[in-house]
């Protein structure tokens, strides 16, 4: 959308599709997680304590039209629960995957700056302006559907884990998560995707690639591994990565800021809700 190649329900169609497919072919590789990863629980009540306390922070910063990642939330929200039931916690595993959160963004910059790099290159190969905008079209395009791609095999797919269920019933419990994500969406995403597209940096078709491209092939990258990692981290490192070579200027200080401290604080908030709620549930 920053880039004007999509309309907004443009965009919501082809990020329909990509978060369906992710879950489908991918998101198996996130479902232990939690359950098995970060802890070794799936009793009701502690899913209870940790899908409730994400959804509370999510609605309340969606509200906010602040990008946040359900990762973290879920993450520290499990943690939270575990102590206070008493549930073992694999440190180790935990610790991997909080220093995953730090490299995201990171990462994300590296590959958006380079892959800013060849397109920049690619922009002086190619002589005719309609053509080298056409190209740039369908490549954020391209881009934007397999950022939700790693959406649905990477977030999405470490929430349909922690639901215990026979493996006859998997797929459709999928299914259904993945359309409500498309519902969640439509009915809300517009402020957060503005807050992206719009307020932070002011991106041209190229540089839009090469930002989606990025971060999506960060967070694709750690889905490999099992590791969940935030969408948005990833991105929006992708979107200074292409802005980088180009010094384009950042618009909006306070969003930045607020994000990161965001970024900072989810985890710990997860933590302590969830403790709250296992303590009195």
């Amino acid at each position: 959308m920053g880039s004007g190649a999509l309309k907004y329900s443009e965009a919501l169609a082809l990020a329909s599709i990509g978060v369906l497919a992710g879950i489908a072919f991918e998101g198996y590789k996130l479902s232990g997680a939690i359950t098995s990863g970060v802890v070794s629980s799936s009793s009701p009540a502690f899913t209870l304590d940790v899908v409730l306390s994400t959804f509370v922070i999510m609605a309340f910063l969606t509200y906010r039209r602040i990008p946040i990642s359900l990762s973290q939330v879920a993450v520290g929200a499990a943690v939270g629960s575990a102590i206070v039931r008493g549930i073992g916690v694999n440190w180790y595993f935990t610790s991997l995957v909080a220093s995953s959160w730090l490299l995201t963004p990171l990462v994300g910059l590296i590959l958006a700056s380079v892959l800013s790099l060849v397109t920049r290159k690619l922009a002086e190969s190619i002589r005719r302006v309609l053509t080298l905008n056409t190209l740039y079209a369908y490549l954020t395009v391209f881009s934007g559907t397999y950022s939700a791609y790693a959406l649905g095999a990477n977030t999405v797919g470490l929430i349909v884990g922690m639901v215990d269920l026979p493996n006859s019933e998997h797929l459709l419990v999928s299914t259904a998560f993945g359309l409500a994500t498309i519902v969640g969406m439509i009915l809300f995403s517009k402020g957060t995707t503005r807050s992206v597209a719009e307020n932070i940096i002011g991106l041209n078709p190229s540089a839009s690639f090469a930002a989606q491209m990025g971060g999506a092939m960060t967070v694709h990258g750690f889905t490999q591994f099992g590791i969940p990692v935030s969408v948005s981290q990833a991105v929006v490192g992708g979107i200074f990565g292409a802005a980088i070579p180009r010094k384009i200027v950042v618009r909006n200080d306070r969003l930045i800021r607020e994000m990161i401290i965001g970024w900072t604080v989810a985890p710990l908030v997860g933590a302590c809700l969830a403790m709250v709620i296992a303590a009195f549930m």
